[in-house]
Order: C-alpha cells, then sequence, then structure tokens
C-alpha cells in the first residue's frame, strides 16, 4: 500500500523562507537608479532641532502670557511667543 503525504509536509516556516530568497533575489537596475533620486523637501526643520536655538526657561506672569499669546493668536502672523520674545530681545541688545 502507498505512503499518504501529509498536508503539512513543508515546515511551517517554509513560506517564510521562500518570501526570504525572492527578496534575495537580484535587484533590477531601474530600481536602483529611483532609489537615488534626491528626496521630497518634507517638513522644514523646527526650533528645537535647530541648533541655532536654545531651550531657555522664562518665568512671566500668568496674565501676561495669556495676553500675549492671545494678542498673538488674534494676529495670525504664524508668530510664537519664543518669536515675538526673540524680537524683543534683540532690539533691546541692538537698541
Amino acid at each position: 500500500m502507498p505512503e499518504r503525504k501529509s498536508v503539512m509536509a513543508k515546515s511551517k516556516f517554509s513560506a517564510l523562507a521562500d518570501l526570504r530568497r525572492q527578496q534575495e533575489a537580484p535587484v533590477a537596475p531601474d530600481s536602483l537608479l529611483s532609489d537615488l533620486e534626491p528626496a521630497g523637501r518634507g517638513r522644514p526643520m523646527g526650533k528645537r532641532s535647530n541648533p541655532d536655538y536654545q531651550p531657555t526657561t522664562v518665568l512671566l506672569r500668568k496674565a501676561t502670557k495669556r495676553a500675549a499669546t492671545r494678542k498673538l493668536e488674534d494676529r495670525e502672523t504664524g508668530q510664537d511667543l519664543s518669536d515675538l520674545i526673540e524680537q524683543l530681545l534683540t532690539s533691546w541688545i541692538e537698541g
């Protein structure tokens, strides 16, 4: 009588090994060139990542900070509190 082959004759990880072998196949030269193209611009670097800026703690009265923040938001110029403080300190130093 012939022996029956099990449905699970292959290892349960053989499919993963097959995928791995497919990934290791040589890559076409056209796809290599597309990897060398420069990427898009993306997001601009933030102040926290910019080496020209240094985190600094400033103590302000709550009412002063709240009023200044509201005024900056109402103007809708995109300027934040750190931009305002930078501008005021720079003009004070130069002045």
